[in-house]
């Protein structure tokens, strides 16, 4: 940190902007902890609807489509390459049902 002298320090340090930051970054953290365990549970479903109907949900797969795309957001404002908010700060991310292919 070129030229960080203690006035500086004191400043960034009283700089109540960072840590309303910093109480984002705890809240969505949380939420990406959740989502991670919403995808595991979305997969779990996927499998057992595979396993006994021969076919996974659509439903369900755009809705882990979208869920990857909020956790991006999520990782973006997590580290600091976005400003943007996340849900529900900002839409929940939709794709048109039936997007995938596959």
């Amino acid at each position: 940190m070129p030229g960080l002298n203690e006035e500086d320090l004191k400043r960034h340090v009283k700089d109540k902007d960072t840590w309303l930051r910093f109480v984002y970054l705890v809240v969505f953290g949380v939420a990406f902890y959740l989502s991670i365990l919403l995808t595991f549970a979305t997969s779990i479903f996927q499998f057992l609807a595979k396993l006994f109907s021969g076919s996974a949900f659509i439903g369900l797969a755009d809705f882990g489509d979208n869920l990857a795309t909020y956790q991006a957001q999520v990782t973006r404002f997590l580290t600091f390459t976005s400003d943007d908010k996340p849900f529900p700060f900002a839409p929940f991310p939709t794709k048109l049902p039936g997007s995938l292919n596959g």
